[in-house]
């Protein structure tokens, strides 16, 4: 045969195998070369990189392989099917070869680019700051349409069955048609099978709850609630079809404690979820929760969730079926390595379950396949008992990473700062390191108002998706966060939550129900209602007892579309700092505290892989909390330093911004609610 005379099927599957091994190849060098850097979220150390080098090289090296036999699966797979087309059309041996690569090529690049206009914050950790051409391209992409990228890579994805049938009718060999109709049936796909049965479930006699949450969100945030922006045209349906709580409270602003507070309906320390970085002993323990109390009394319960929602996979929170992303610290490497394959990101979307770590990327918390997991869970629930669902989205919480076409939507043009694509909260700030410009600040707001409006598409999705079921009107539909966020916005106060409890931006969470019949419609109820209130509240429309545990009181027959008008009775309602992250982050709250060092040194790594405080900080850590407690229109903080602490009290209802200390005017309003913070904390807390 001359040397390169047309090929054989076979032999030119091999050449396409080869070039497409060969460019993906190159592929994963340059990125693995060109993006060595160790982060997470912006937070990189050189001592954090030689540690876990030193530490966990194990992980790392099973991570590489892991890579390079993603990188090599897909080239070989690609480059076949490229190889299968160029041999339909009779390309030569040479042209299979070299046509294959450019093949795979002309798929890989428009792939990314799609992936970059989708999901431009995935790649900014990476590419906004790598080089210029790198920041002008993500710029570029960002805002623009993604499907039609989608649409030219799939082309020669598309094309080769199309090809290997029209070889097949002009010349058919032997059972011919076959291998181009599976072709065919392979490059389309089969379209229809096992779809469900249109039509609507027959709803249970007793109610379902669907609870619809989102890390960070805040009710200032919602157009509904007066804010300038058309950021939440669903939520603000959802409110005024039934009622919503004017102010809701949370006792520690940081995900995993506040929602064991929201679950069990208890305050910190009465629950043993005092801060994140908790040890194993904590993990095992069951928390008795309104989850818990659902599923004795008959309910199908369950929790779905993305990144942030790792903690329901972590604690015994009482659900029956959790499906949210595991964390823990070998899983915490191998998302760092994933993020910096930009070559591959796009094709890891196709088997996520072979790097299940890509559900646990902050820079990827897009709602569709939250929406997915939502409609897979429902599908799953018995017809014939209520369910309960949680549904907790990441979308915003920092670096508020909406998709397309919602992100960049309120970014204002022009602007090429660093906080065009969301920031997050710095454990060290470099010596060098500029304030923030009011520009930067106004662009760090307007990426988390488009999360805001992508978290308020998949609300108005999932209420369609009752609709749709005939369940609307018998299921009670709760919106919910486990705590506000700090923009930068409020001058001093920084961003993220948890570090400390100036103002209230990261204290307040939205709180509304729907339920026909049950709930009122268009009712605002002025007045606090706290954390613990939410759980006890929520048992009581559903008829279902509230454990003996719970601390909270039940709002129920405020909200009863009968009841008159009125307001949440005051009652005390406890605030604290957690765990704090660091001690070097610039922020002024790091000058009234009692100093203790960094998590790179207060906390271990557990067997299990679990991130933990080491034993010897617990007393400190708890010592050293921030707390306070909300009451009438007060607030009260006691700020523990090495030599005192500090009061601070602040009028809500006179200065709302809480800006001005007025502890020294009101002494006896000092004293009094001093007294009742120390009676209010868990026993054995106050001595502490």
């Amino acid at each position: 045969m001359p040397p390169d005379s047309p090929p054989s099927l076979g032999r030119s599957l091999v050449l396409g195998c080869r070039a497409g091994l060969l460019v993906f190849l190159v592929l994963y060098t340059g990125c693995a070369v060109f993006n060595m850097k160790l982060g997470y979220q912006g937070n990189a150390s050189r001592l954090m990189e030689e540690w876990v080098w030193q530490e966990w090289r194990s992980v790392v090296l099973g991570q590489v392989a892991r890579l390079i036999l993603a990188y090599t699966s897909v080239g070989l797979v690609l480059g076949a099917w490229m190889g299968a087309g160029l041999w339909a059309l009779g390309f030569r041996r040479r042209a299979v070869f070299w046509g294959s690569g450019l093949a795979c090529l002309a798929v890989e690049v428009p792939l990314v680019l799609a992936d970059l206009a989708h999901h431009p914050h995935l790649y900014a950790t990476t590419l906004y700051e790598r080089a210029g051409w790198t920041k002008a391209l993500l710029l570029a992409l960002s805002g623009q349409p993604p499907g039609l990228w989608r649409a030219v890579a799939l082309g020669p994805v598309v094309a080769v069955p199309f090809v290997m049938l029209f070889r097949a009718l002009r010349r058919p060999p032997r059972w011919g048609y076959v291998p181009a109709v599976l072709a065919v049936w392979a490059g389309l796909g089969v379209h229809g099978w096992g779809r469900a049965e249109e039509g609507r479930e027959r709803p249970p006699a007793r109610h379902n709850l669907l609870i619809l949450a989102s890390d960070g969100l805040r009710p200032d945030h919602l157009s509904g609630n007066g804010y300038g922006r058309p950021t939440s045209p669903n939520i603000d349906r959802l409110m005024r079809e039934g009622t919503r709580f004017q102010e809701t409270v949370v006792q520690i602003p940081r995900t995993a404690p506040s929602w064991a507070t929201l679950l069990t309906s208890q305050w910190a320390g009465e629950h043993s979820l005092r801060h994140t970085l908790v040890g194993q002993k904590v993990l095992e323990t069951p928390f008795t929760t309104f989850a818990s109390a659902l599923g004795a009394a008959g309910w199908q319960t369950a929790v779905v969730s993305d990144y942030a929602g790792d903690l329901f996979s972590r604690f015994r929170f009482g659900f029956q079926r959790v499906q949210a992303p595991a964390f823990n610290f070998p899983d915490l490497i191998r998302q760092r390595m994933l993020v910096t394959h930009v070559a591959l990101l796009p094709w890891t979307a196709l088997a996520p379950g072979l790097f299940p770590e890509r559900g646990q990327l902050p820079e990827l918390t897009d709602p569709a396949p939250l929406r997915r997991s939502v409609q897979r869970t429902l599908d799953g629930f018995r017809p014939e008992a209520p369910f309960a669902l949680l549904v907790f989205a990441s979308t915003t919480h920092f670096p508020y990473a909406a998709p397309a076409p919602q992100e960049g939507r309120f970014v204002a043009e022009g602007y090429r700062g660093p906080w065009r694509f969301g920031a997050t909260p710095q454990m060290e700030l470099p010596p060098d390191a500029q304030p923030p410009t009011p520009e930067d600040s106004a662009a760090l707001v307007a990426n988390y108002d488009a999360a805001v409006l992508a978290f308020d598409g998949l609300v108005g999705e999932l209420m369609e998706e009752l609709e749709r079921r005939g369940l609307a009107d018998s299921t009670l539909v709760v919106l919910l966060s486990d705590h506000g966020e700090h923009l930068s916005d409020e001058e001093g106060r920084g961003l993220g939550h948890g570090e400390h409890l100036f103002g209230s931006a990261s204290l307040r969470i939205p709180f509304a129900l729907r339920l026909p019949g049950r709930v009122a419609a268009g009712r605002t109820v002025p007045g606090r209602a706290r954390s613990i209130d939410v759980a006890p509240t929520l048992l009581a429309l559903l008829g279902v007892p509230a454990p003996e545990t719970f601390r909270g009181r039940s709002l129920a027959s405020i909200v009863a579309p009968e009841a008159k008008a009125a307001a949440v009775p005051d009652a005390p309602a406890l605030i604290e700092t957690d765990f704090w992250f660091s001690d070097r982050d610039g922020l002024p709250y790091q000058q009234v505290r009692i100093p203790y060092p960094w998590v790179y040194e207060t906390a271990t790594v557990e067997p299990s892989g679990d991130i933990a405080l080491k034993p010897e900080w617990e007393n400190t850590v708890e010592a050293a909390k921030h707390r306070g407690l909300y009451r009438d229109r007060w607030k009260l903080l006691e700020l523990p330093t090495p030599q005192s602490v500090k009061v601070e009290l602040y009028d809500v209802v006179a200065d709302p911004e809480e800006r001005r200390d007025v502890s020294a005017e009101h002494l006896d309003i000092v004293t009094q609610l001093r007294e009742e913070l120390a009676r209010e904390r868990p026993a054995g807390l106050a001595e502490r």
